[in-house]
């Protein structure tokens, strides 16, 4: 499920009247004495914004003043977090706290339903909690096509102990919580910790938030966000946005597939026989020869031996699939050896379009995928 950054949650956060924290971007140090200056304070949060988890044990998240914080940016722009370099840090207003709490709606597969988890120990694991204090930790579940109203927040407002104003606010922005969950297509929204401030304000001081990857096209501004571009690599990037699904690996031959299955069975199968996959890539049903095109042309600027294409054909013609593939190896000059296996609608026609072109094609997984480990092994 395709994460945001901190920043872009509490942008969401504001936009649905969710009380967050001053903040602001940084991908470089200008204009922080500027924002000391709107926050009237000389202490500010630094974060940098990754998407994983473990930032504050890392060394990310700082509280640090004016004149440290370029140096502590600088720092920390460009380091290695998880595998993905920081590229961005959010310089945010620090917050007094009087108690701090746990909040989240998820959406639950087995229910079908809206699961919303509270706690008033937050600021740590909620599996942490969970361990500890079960008692502690509050659950309903709400139905998706539910119009959310702040009554139906009273009572899990009163277990955390709001009362009076604090109780009207923390049951409106349970209402705006699920709103947004529902009109942004959101499988999570978690804030931990949810705070208390002494002058009882009730602040949103972190936030993690979780799209459904298959709304992306409801969603474009939010498909469109810094954190979905740099979950991906540019070639997994490109494949999203022309529709395919594509992971880069670290093997020696390049696979296309037909089905997401199929393709893991694929790189399985690549694995009994000595080698391995460089990438997992699921055309989807139905593709037609322009998304053929389009994996043999990424496939064509990998560091790759050999490409095997599987297909068991329904929707999708094994012809189609064939010409796809001739017109793609001559556009792309591919000259690394390729095996074919095509079974399913139209396959004697386009194992036939295959092997007229020199190209080996085969109706069965097995010896096909035999081939193509012997070719790039340097068998004839």
């Amino acid at each position: 499920m395709p994460m945001l950054y901190e920043i872009e949650g509490k942008q969401l956060f504001k936009e649905n009247r969710i009380p967050v924290p001053k903040f602001k971007a940084y991908d470089g140090v200008s204009s922080i004495k500027t924002f000391a200056e709107e926050l009237g304070n000389d202490i500010m949060m630094a974060k940098a914004q990754a998407l994983s988890g473990g930032r504050g044990k890392a060394g990310l998240i700082k509280k640090v003043k004016t004149s440290e914080a370029e140096d502590y940016i600088q720092s920390i722009l460009g380091r290695d977090h998880r595998g993905k370099p920081v590229d961005l840090v959010m310089l945010e207003e620090p917050m007094e706290i009087e108690n701090e709490y746990y909040l989240s709606i998820m959406l639950d597969n087995a229910s079908s339903k809206y699961l919303v988890l509270a706690s008033s120990r937050g600021g740590v694991d909620i599996e942490e909690v969970a361990e500890k204090y079960p008692d502690e930790i509050y659950k309903d579940y709400f139905s998706v096509f539910s119009e959310p109203q702040p009554y139906m927040f009273i009572d899990l407002g009163k277990k955390l102990g709001f009362e009076a104003r604090t109780l009207t606010s923390f049951t409106n922005i349970m209402t705006n919580m699920f709103k947004m969950a529902q009109k942004r297509d959101l499988t999570l929204i978690e804030i931990n910790p949810l705070i208390l401030t002494p002058d009882k304000q009730i602040i949103a001081a972190d936030s993690k938030v979780v799209i459904d990857g298959n709304a992306d096209y409801r969603q474009l501004d939010i498909a469109n966000l810094k954190s979905q571009r740099d979950r991906h690599t540019d070639l997994e990037f490109e494949a999203d946005q022309s529709g395919i699904s594509y992971v880069q690996l670290d093997g020696e031959i390049g696979i296309i597939s037909g089905g997401a299955g199929l393709a893991m069975a694929t790189c399985d199968l690549l694995e009994f026989y000595g080698s391995s996959p460089s990438n997992f890539l699921d055309v989807g049903g139905g593709a037609d020869e322009t998304k053929i095109e389009k994996s043999l042309e990424i496939l064509s600027r990998q560091n790759i031996k050999g490409i095997f294409v599987n297909f068991f054909a329904g929707i999708t013609r094994c012809d189609d699939v064939a010409n796809g593939i001739i017109n793609a190896s001559k556009k792309y000059e591919i000259k690394v050896p390729m095996v074919i296996r095509l079974v399913g609608t139209n396959d004697d026609l386009g194992i036939q379009i295959l092997e007229e072109n020199g190209i080996n094609a085969y109706g069965k997984m097995e010896p096909a995928a035999k081939r193509i480990v012997e070719l790039v092994k340097g068998g004839n």
